[in-house]
């Protein structure tokens, strides 16, 4: 079934992502090899994995086999490679870091119908504080000859542009960065690069050259002042690079800054200094929490010479409550006493007259219990409290049911109340004893210096990226002046044929360059709108979208005209726009690449999730990697999924370990036995 898919797909021209092999690289430590290959018809190969379990890794390890140093921006120093890469070399729980690290990848491309495989690797090697990297590129099993080794970077750019791939590998950051409401100038430069309106571009400028170097006969001054702009252009792009660059440097060494000034920090704290800061705060909260224990023990007193001491003796209570009840009525004996003179008095008149027949026994018997009731002993405390009036006996009921429901709850709370206090009170004294400290102010005049060094290198870093904004508005306005001298020249009626005809073709590429982008952007249109209605829940909320052609700023319309504006979207209309939009621009670039696609879900509601993974994930692309945590693709939302899902991984961080093994299944789910040879570890 697999071979069958790699044909069919292979046939179309589309990329396959067919493994990745990882060796100490980020959490993953010795080497694993993961099978990416999706079977026919289950386009999506399902990674799961807890935050931190190193799911972002895997996205980060196809870029930089890709692209190297270019996969972190256009503007990273080589150093701030380096440092980077040096933080991405495995580290044990021991602190061994290990000397070499890689990533690799193997894919299938199509070139002019044929099939080809290639497999890079990029290798690193800690010495000391410099990292050498070695990048190999093979295809179909032999080294890239045809192409010099050092011009292998520019290869992998052309085969998967940089521009490009971030439409196809992104993760929910960038979903983000196109929700937000302002306009996402990073993008707009990607889009235009998508669509290949920077070629056309270039040909323009080309032509605009060649036109002013022939008119410079005729002593025109265009071709000198197109010839100085152009120069100009290159002196602010060498000027902008090398602003560029120092500028990553400043950020590098803004992080080293900012790493050491935290770390002081921590001493500070250790050593006590913010309990020095804090001192007079502390000795006031010792003096309140004192005299807070000093009103609750006042009050606990005063219950302990009132009614407390019932409160201790619960039954005793009850009893006593139980005669001041009682007291007043008459006694047993008193009543037994009476009901035997009546029962005399009936035995010898005989009035009321007796049915039955009783004998001497009887009488006897009867006579006997009721003087046996008569002769009990009398309560002594009944006795006593029968002696209270009526008012004194409510008065002591009425105290008795204050201890039942009052003061044993009161008392049991000031008891907690104190336990609380006295701990909080040895909680101060100790931040007392800390604040007491000597080394805190040695450590203070450390991280005073620290802070003032990063403050100082922050300051440069915003002086010299204020210097690049002014660099790069130079070169925009001098691209202006540039582009209404290639305008007014393909005006200019030309005298001889070359001249003319370079004019026609300038004209031309005029016309091609803006009907390339109408087309490309109502294609772009047409998809977008299609795409966000197919994961929107209102249905056909949008009817139409207007892209602007030069910031490619969206405006959605709706069925009745009117302009729906991106900050009028809720949080989660605004993710599925920007899905959409990356989906769209995917469609329309017409490059068949597989989609690798981190923690999308993270912000979207439960509805949309479901929308997503039913309509998005199976159809996005002829091979999907999703990288989910156990929250985003539930077990719910694992059911939905299942009929396209080809296999899955499970990312288990194993914290004795302080390593990310891959095993085959996404947290016991029904497809944890398809890949069981996928993983191959060393």
């Amino acid at each position: 079934m697999t071979s069958n898919f790699r044909s069919t797909a292979n046939e179309a021209g589309a990329m396959i992502l067919r493994s990745i092999e990882l060796e100490n690289f980020g959490l993953y430590a010795g080497r694993q090899r993961l099978d990416l290959v999706p079977q026919r018809g289950r386009p999506v190969i399902l990674f799961g994995g807890r935050n931190g379990a190193g799911k972002t890794t895997l996205l980060e390890a196809v870029r930089l086999a890709l692209y190297g140093r270019r996969a972190l921006g256009f503007r990273v120093a080589q150093s701030e490679y380096e440092d980077h890469l040096r933080g991405r070399v495995h580290a044990g729980l021991d602190g061994k870091t290990a000397n070499v690290a890689s990533v690799g990848l193997e894919f299938d491309y199509a070139e002019g119908g044929v099939v080809q495989r290639y497999r890079v690797n990029r290798r690193w090697t800690v010495k000391d504080s410099k990292v050498v990297e070695t990048l190999s590129l093979e295809k179909d099993g032999a080294p890239v000859d045809a192409v010099p080794r050092d011009e292998w970077h520019s290869f992998l750019q052309e085969l998967v542009p940089p521009g490009v791939s971030q439409l196809f590998f992104f993760d929910g950051e960038k979903i983000a960065e196109i929700a937000r409401d302002d306009p996402d100038e990073g993008l707009a430069e990607a889009v235009r690069g998508l669509l290949g309106i920077e070629l056309v571009g270039r040909l323009r400028t080309d032509l605009g050259l060649y036109l002013a170097r022939r008119n410079r006969r005729e002593g025109g001054d265009a071709a000198a002042k197109l010839e100085q702009t152009v120069r100009e252009i290159a002196a602010l792009d060498r000027q902008i690079a090398e602003k560029a660059e120092h500028v990553a440097e400043l950020r590098s060494r803004q992080m080293s800054h900012a790493r050491v000034a935290s770390n002081v920090r921590q001493r500070f704290v250790a050593e006590g200094g913010d309990a020095a800061s804090r001192r007079a705060s502390i000795e006031a909260a010792r003096k309140e929490v004192r005299e807070q224990i000093i009103r609750r023990e006042t009050e606990m007193r005063e219950l302990a010479s009132g009614l407390l001491p019932f409160a201790a003796a619960p039954k005793l209570t009850k009893r006593f409550a139980n005669a001041l009840s009682r007291a007043g009525e008459p006694s047993i004996g008193a009543e037994a006493a009476a009901l035997r003179e009546r029962l005399l008095s009936w035995r010898a008149t005989g009035e009321p007259k007796r049915s039955a027949k009783w004998n001497g026994a009887h009488w006897h018997d009867l006579e006997a219990f009721l003087a046996a009731d008569a002769a009990a002993p009398v309560d002594l405390a009944e006795t006593s409290v029968s002696e209270l009036d009526t008012g004194e006996r409510r008065k002591l009921l009425g105290k008795l049911s204050d201890v039942r429901e009052t003061v044993a709850a009161r008392a049991s709370l000031l008891v907690a109340e104190l336990d609380s206090l006295a701990r909080r009170l040895r909680e101060i004294e100790s931040d007392l004893v800390r604040a007491s400290g000597q080394a805190a102010g040695v450590v203070l005049d450390e991280l005073l210096l620290a802070e003032k060094e990063m403050g100082a290198v922050e300051a440069e870093l915003k002086a010299r990226e204020e210097e690049v904004r002014m660099l790069e508005y130079q070169r925009a306005t001098l691209d202006r002046e540039r582009r209404h001298m290639l305008d007014a020249q393909n005006d200019a009626a030309a005298g001889e044929e070359r001249a003319e005809l370079a004019n026609r073709v300038g004209r031309a590429l005029q016309q091609y360059e803006e009907q390339l982008l109408d087309r490309k952007l109502a294609q772009l249109q047409t998809e977008f709108v299609s795409r966000f209605n197919h994961l929107a829940r209102k249905g056909n909320f949008v009817a139409d979208v207007r892209i602007d052609r030069t910031t490619f700023d969206a405006t959605l319309i709706d069925r009745s005209g009117r302009e729906i504006r991106k900050s009028a979207l809720s949080a989660g209309e605004k993710q599925v726009y920007a899905i959409a939009m990356l989906w769209a621009l995917a469609r329309t670039s017409g490059r068949p690449l597989p989609m690798i696609i981190d923690t999308p879900l993270a912000r979207l509601d439960s509805e949309h999730r479901k929308t997503l993974v039913e309509r998005y994930f199976p159809e996005a692309s002829h091979q999907v990697i999703v990288l989910s945590t156990d929250t985003e693709v539930d077990d719910a939302l694992l059911k939905r999924l299942a009929p396209s899902i080809s296999h899955t991984y499970r990312l288990d961080y194993d914290p004795d370990r302080g390593a990310t093994t891959a095993t085959p299944g996404y947290f016991d789910d029904e497809h944890s036995g398809e890949a069981d040879s996928a993983l191959q570890q060393a």
